[in-house]
């Protein structure tokens, strides 16, 4: 056996069997996770119904934040799933195959526009992360994998159904190997990529609105000393986007992630974030996180800011005594009054 029989064959069942059994046990740690998570007294179905839709069309609830950006989203992902299945020359080979299935494939003309836009769209997001300083910044290795990994089978695909690379040798002999191939790879990427949540370090203030609007409690907080420290299970997230059309500072977002590791961490959440917690001045009590003050800080510069909100109040006490001073027990029981009744 070749090594093209060898692609075609052997390999393209190994690689199918893996990404079935991946998704399989991807929807099964879900299921679990989900269950084990505490949100069973108003579990709804429709969380676990809504998430197979969802992993396909990121960002639904932000979409009104970013409206242009979410749309093309959408057009690439409905072409990335419509055209491998509905391509009349993927379905031949499935009739061929010992399953011998068969349905209704798609216009070639439509296939083909199809492909082109996808391929635009992938070089638009790779463009996009290489010009805008922004998201260059914030990007790693792997998002510029996902976009290469994704668009090659799609330009081997069309240049192989074509002949467009015909006249060069080496891929005009190899290119239905290279599409094979690069098909296989993008099978595989696809059981371990996980769209998760991000909070961006420069944007985030620890607000923890993110949090309030998670609808399956994928996202906590917990104040653990002098941090509030941001914890997330990717299993436990339906990819809804509710962090990130809830996020003040859109400092929320949902990345793909290509993880192994990921993969078999079912119940134990990950810290995504912390921030530091600032100190009361009087009490020594910690009470909001620091980076949320700094930012208020800039549009209100009251000493009330170094405090807690009982130390306010008391506070408060103390200057309006300042101002029009009281016999000192009215004082005292004025004070009291007012830091116990807000």
């Amino acid at each position: 056996m070749d090594f093209g029989s060898f692609v075609e064959g052997p390999l393209l069942w190994i690689v199918f069997l893996i990404f079935t059994i991946g998704i399989i046990t991807r929807v099964a740690f879900f299921f679990y996770a989900i269950i084990k998570s505490g949100k069973d007294k108003d579990f709804r179905w429709s969380y676990i119904l809504a998430t197979f839709g969802r992993s396909f069309l990121p960002f639904h609830n932000a979409v009104a934040k970013r409206f242009t950006y979410t749309t093309l989203r959408y057009i690439f992902h409905v072409c990335l799933i419509v055209v491998p299945i509905w391509l009349s020359g993927h379905i031949v080979l499935w009739e061929e195959s010992r399953f011998e299935w068969d349905w209704m494939p798609l216009p070639d003309t439509w296939a083909d526009w199809m492909t082109l836009l996808l391929l635009g769209l992938a070089a638009y997001f790779l463009i996009r992360r290489v010009v805008l300083k922004d998201i260059r910044l914030n990007s790693s290795k792997s998002d510029y994998f996902l976009i290469v990994i994704t668009a090659l089978p799609f330009m081997t695909g069309y240049f192989l159904t074509h002949g467009s690379l015909d006249s060069i040798a080496f891929l005009g002999n190899n290119m239905r190997i290279i599409h094979v191939l690069s098909g296989e790879v993008m099978l595989l990427v696809a059981v371990f990529l996980f769209c998760r949540t991000r909070l961006d370090v420069i944007k985030c203030t620890g607000c923890a609105a993110c949090e309030l609007s998670c609808p399956t409690e994928t996202l906590e907080s917990n104040d653990e000393g002098k941090l509030r420290v941001f914890t997330y299970s990717h299993y436990q997230c339906i990819c809804c986007g509710a962090c990130v059309n809830t996020c003040p500072e859109e400092a929320a977002e949902l990345r793909h992630e290509v993880s192994i590791g990921r993969f078999f961490q079912i119940v134990p959440k990950q810290e995504i974030r912390s921030v530091e917690l600032r100190v009361c001045e009087r009490c020594d009590a910690l009470f909001a996180p620091e980076p949320q003050l700094n930012k208020i800080s800039q549009i209100i510069t009251d000493d009330y800011l170094r405090f807690c909100p009982r130390c306010r109040k008391s506070n408060l006490v103390d200057t309006l005594y300042k101002l029009a001073p009281w016999p000192k027990k009215l004082k005292e029981i004025n004070k009291t009054h007012l830091i116990s009744h807000p």
